[in-house]
């Protein structure tokens, strides 16, 4: 989901491609950073070509989806990014970061 005045989703669009990066749990600031509107997102950010699309894979991420964009729909001031995945995949085994409720958690552990 991205919101309707996003900057980075018209490149987005025009590209018809990208990655999504699941973030662990340890990296609430990036996230922060990619939040911030207008910024270079990506300044200082290690990262490589996801195999299928070249769109930006960040080093770290727990999981990667590379999509290519299938459909676009409304969804109040936002809009829904339908993508088609073309190659997935896992690095590092740690636990995702979680944004519940206006801040960051963890999942509880199962019994």
């Amino acid at each position: 989901m991205v919101g309707r005045t996003s900057t980075t989703w018209p490149r987005i669009a025009r590209a018809g491609v990208f990655c999504v990066n699941v973030l662990g749990a340890g990296q609430g600031e990036l996230c922060r950073a990619f939040a911030v509107s207008g910024a270079d997102k990506f300044a200082g950010v290690p990262y490589d070509a996801a195999p299928v699309s070249g769109a930006p894979r960040l080093t770290g991420a727990v999981a990667w989806v590379d999509c290519t964009v299938h459909a676009v729909h409304t969804g109040g001031d936002h809009l829904i990014v339908v993508g088609r995945v073309n190659a997935l995949g896992t690095e590092e085994p740690t636990d995702p970061l979680l944004f519940h409720r206006g801040r960051f958690a963890r999942l509880a552990p199962q019994a």
